[in-house]
């Protein structure tokens, strides 16, 4: 299997993006499906608050069209997604995040999604995780060994006892509202995979600026976007590389 396709230049993103992929459903989970049927390497999306959006369809088109991996993005806040009313108001706002957006939560709909994956002829795959999502996706590869990496895109909820519990090699992309992860890198380093782990730190960006948040109409904002899927990109392709390697 070649893996040059991820390390070469991704094109640069676009505003006003129109999805190429299909909505499907799977036991009553609704899929954002993107890429080839016959993919045997897969990345799972966790979309940010806001839920689908252009920026974030986007992401996962150019992984799918760039590096032929399938890549979905599953509805798993099933259509209740945050308002700007409710994020002007912090309590209420951790209040929901607690009722919808915790590992233990949403575990049910990611075991669907690996499974509509391996039924798929997926045999591993990948994280990405945008604001809440970074969190669940660290949470889900200390339990979840199908998953053999993730990407932390202006990750939310950064708690070093997540780091401690990682169990596969750790991509991390804050941005300038997100706090210094040194420590949390500095407990990654130390795994058995601590060498594949990385952080880049976007220090002229805020958060969300690769999903909802995100004015892709600005130009260093969407370079910056650029930047990040090609990071993942690179990142993900080396994950792969390592989980063939070891078979």
């Amino acid at each position: 299997m070649s893996y040059s396709k991820a390390c070469c230049s991704l094109p640069p993103v676009v505003s006003d993006y129109k999805y190429t992929g299909e909505m499907v459903k799977y036991e009553d989970l609704s899929i954002y499906s993107v890429g080839p049927k016959d993919a045997k390497k897969a990345v799972l999306v966790f979309y940010d608050i806001f839920g689908y959006h252009p920026n974030a369809y986007q992401f996962c088109d150019i992984l799918a069209k760039h590096c032929g991996w399938r890549v979905i993005m599953p509805d798993f806040l099933h259509g209740d997604y945050a308002t700007m009313e409710l994020l002007a108001d912090t309590p209420k706002l951790l209040e929901w995040i607690g009722k919808v957006g915790t590992v233990e939560v949403v575990t049910p709909d990611v075991e669907r999604s690996v499974r509509y994956l391996k039924e798929a002829g997926v045999d591993a795959a990948t994280l990405v995780g945008f604001c809440w999502g970074a969190k669940i996706a660290v949470q889900l590869t200390s339990t979840m060994f199908f998953f053999v990496g993730a990407s932390l895109v202006h990750p939310s909820f950064v708690d070093v006892k997540d780091a401690e519990k990682a169990g596969a090699p750790i991509l991390a992309l804050p941005s300038n509202d997100e706090p210094d992860m040194t420590e949390y890198m500095q407990v990654l380093a130390k795994k058995p995979f601590g060498s594949q782990c990385k952080h880049v730190r976007f220090d002229d960006m805020g958060h969300g600026f690769c999903a909802a948040r995100g004015d892709y109409t600005d130009k260093l904002n969407a370079q910056r976007a650029t930047e990040a899927i090609q990071l993942t990109a690179n990142f993900f392709s080396e994950c792969f590389k390592i989980k063939d390697s070891s078979l």
